[in-house]
């Protein structure tokens, strides 16, 4: 049995502000800073024997915080496929904002999000690509292993709308995926159809506030 901890970024400015980030490549905020110390606590009580991590700064922040709460000395190893969906022309923008520029474009957005073409975006296909191998990769490098993999929202709703037969679009307008969240995952065998035990696990982080 393969188990994966998806774990969401701890937080950025962005974030905070609502601000699309995409490839932009922003550092954690002061809260994101706390997020990761306290998930990477939470970790510490578990046997990681891997930490994946997207290559963008959000993420590498949040891996190390995951392996210095570990005791095993676990290195966290970058996988530029990881990374989130490059956003195009709406990468620090507000959606106000890019409704405003992109004649409500946003607002299509949350009622069917693959149905938005983004200029200058990343194709959803490649994207769905790359994760999808960069997800098989790690499953038959960690098999019968436990694994952190620090990614980014849309990465983390393509794998559960793929493990749960759902749409990717259905699962990133349903599915809450916080900041320094984890979601957990169960391969057995090929790693076809996996068990999702848990999603948006943030009990360590109830008393940090806002």
């Amino acid at each position: 049995m393969t188990r994966l901890y998806l774990v969401r970024h701890a937080q950025t400015a962005w974030n905070r502000e609502n601000r699309l980030q995409g490839h932009s490549d922003l550092p954690l905020d002061d809260q994101g800073e706390r997020q990761a110390a306290r998930v990477g606590r939470w970790f510490a009580a578990l046997h990681l024997q891997g930490i994946v991590t997207s290559h963008l700064r959000r993420s590498q922040q949040t891996a190390a915080a995951i392996a210095s709460g570990n005791g095993h000395h676990v290195v966290p190893v970058i996988d530029r496929r990881l990374a989130e969906m490059h956003l195009g022309a709406w990468e620090g923008l507000t959606p106000d904002e890019v409704d405003r520029r992109f004649a409500g474009a946003y607002a299509q957005w949350r009622e069917r999000p693959t149905s938005v073409c983004i200029p200058d975006a990343e194709p959803l296909e490649r994207f769905r690509v790359r994760v999808r191998e960069a997800l098989a990769d790690v499953v038959a490098r960690h098999a019968a292993r436990t694994c952190a993999v620090v990614t980014h929202g849309g990465v983390i709703a393509l794998v559960l709308a793929d493990a749960l037969g759902a749409e990717y679009d259905e699962v990133l307008r349903r599915v809450r995926l916080e900041n320094a969240g984890v979601t957990a995952m169960e391969f057995e065998g090929d790693g076809r159809a996996p068990h999702v035990v848990w999603v948006n696990r943030t009990d360590y982080l109830e008393d940090l506030g806002g």
